[in-house]
């Protein structure tokens, strides 16, 4: 099959087919280009049986990942995220233990990041509106 370019669907594994289909979350970012991190420890032996921290989410996203036009965007968005931001390895790094489960973080984050995309492009639009009034 792999000779073949073929997938176990009966689909071909081309570039072309994974664009295609590729999802897009609503800031614009791909999905694929999110990366979650996440710790497992042992099972407790005493209650609670599991170590809070057990519940953590990391996400990591590239800055050439994030839909960010103009250099007015990219300092606003440095400021709204501040230290959150790697600048040695150019990535933003968001992580999330508010929830007991880790679906409600992984939501919680990509909600996070949604939310900081699109309050930079509204911020970068508002003062690019008052400059040039």
């Amino acid at each position: 099959m792999m000779e073949a370019n073929r997938t176990s669907l009966g689909t071909e594994a081309t570039d072309s087919y994974v664009l295609k289909n590729r999802k897009y979350l609503e800031c614009g970012i791909p999905e694929d280009k999110l990366m979650f991190r996440t710790v497992s420890y042992g099972r407790y032996l005493q209650e609670p049986y599991i170590n809070p921290a057990e519940h953590k989410i990391t996400m990591i996203v590239n800055l050439r990942d994030i839909p960010l036009e103009s250099d007015l965007e990219h300092e606003i968005f440095h400021q709204i995220v501040g230290p959150r931001f790697m600048q040695k390895r150019q990535q933003l790094k968001l992580t999330s233990g508010v929830f007991a489960s880790r679906i409600e973080n992984k939501r919680h984050l990509v909600s996070m990041l949604e939310r900081i995309v699109a309050h930079t492009k509204r911020l970068a639009k508002e003062v690019a509106e008052n400059e040039s009034s």
